[in-house]
């Protein structure tokens, strides 16, 4: 009788191992690729598709796919600059049983296996600006998160819309009369930002105006980490909740983020390197910024600090895949 207990206790103990070990793909094609003006060109392969049995990734750096394995910006990775530059495609099969909401531990897994990537953390003092209440104390108003519906367009059909795949959820982009909204996943930044472009006003550059009901405070922070400001920005102001937020960014700030986003092309992103001017501007005179002004509207400041952050340090990492 003991020898059986003790059977059946091994047997729940290796089944409950599986449940929670690590899955990989079941099949995974790993192949190199050279940035050139045909890879490059639009409609070409580049981004993520995911589906219940497959996902296929496309023209994505190193650095990259680490970031989203592991949930990561890439501030939070120190790793060798080559990381950033060399690309692959990948396509991966799906274990049956397995949800796709897996995925970052399947490219843990590839990285590890098919990379040979080893890791430590660490944490490091890094130069930030901490997210903080201004001395008269915020100026927004408290609200929950935006539920309504995007309404349709001058024809009465439905809004045109797409879906765009990422490791941290699926992000929704709508085109509405009041301009771009984006729905996003959820995990990091939350709920609807609608983006609507400004027209220049005499010597005044262009905007992008930004506007979203109940953003919490840790996903502004996280916001305007996306290539915004010159620094990461940590939410230090124990606000909870969310509240009604509008912000105002510059060309050149705005331009940061798609620098950020496409930060494997040679030149960092498309146009006339509006993006390196923008990182420069808020860097050397952040005060001046268009995004500092909105922030100083709400009550809130930005605090250049000193923070110990916790750093995933690459060890090692091969520069080309096991075979396929």
């Amino acid at each position: 009788m003991k020898t059986r207990i003790a059977i059946l206790a091994a047997v729940a103990v290796a089944t409950a191992f599986g449940q929670t070990a690590r899955p990989a793909f079941e099949v995974a094609t790993i192949r190199p690729v050279e940035v050139t003006p045909q890879t490059l060109r639009p409609g070409g392969h580049s981004g993520m598709r995911v589906d219940a049995q497959r996902v296929d990734i496309g023209m994505m750096p190193l650095l990259t796919l680490i970031c989203d394995a592991y949930g990561l910006r890439p501030y939070q990775v120190s790793a060798p600059d080559w990381l950033k530059s060399t690309l692959f495609d990948i396509q991966g099969t799906i274990p049956k049983g397995v949800s796709p909401d897996r995925l970052p531990e399947m490219l843990q897994s590839l990285l590890e296996e098919r990379f040979g990537l080893k890791t430590h953390h660490e944490s490091k003092d890094q130069a930030v600006y901490a997210l903080v209440v201004a001395k008269d104390g915020p100026k927004m108003k408290q609200s929950e998160p935006d539920t309504s519906e995007i309404p349709p367009g001058p024809d009465g059909q439905a809004a045109p819309s797409m879906s765009i795949p990422t490791l941290q959820g699926e992000v929704k982009m709508s085109k509405g009369p009041q301009g771009i909204v984006l729905e996003m996943p959820g995990k990091e930044i939350t709920g609807k930002i609608r983006a609507t472009p400004t027209q220049a006003k005499g010597s005044e550059p262009r905007r992008l105006h930004l506007e979203s009901s109940g953003l919490t405070m840790k996903s502004l922070a996280a916001l305007l980490s996306v290539g915004v400001l010159d620094k990461p920005v940590v939410d230090m102001t124990n606000l909870k909740g969310g509240y009604e937020v509008a912000v105002d960014l510059s060309e050149f700030e705005a331009m940061g983020v798609v620098r950020t986003s496409m930060s494997f092309l040679p030149i960092g992103g498309p146009g006339d390197g509006g993006g390196d001017r923008g990182a420069a501007a808020v860097a050397s005179d952040p005060s001046g910024s268009a995004l500092r002004a909105s922030i100083t509207k709400l009550g809130l400041a930005l605090d250049a600090r000193k923070l110990p952050l916790d750093l995933l340090v690459v060890d090692h990492m091969e520069k080309m895949p096991t075979e396929n």
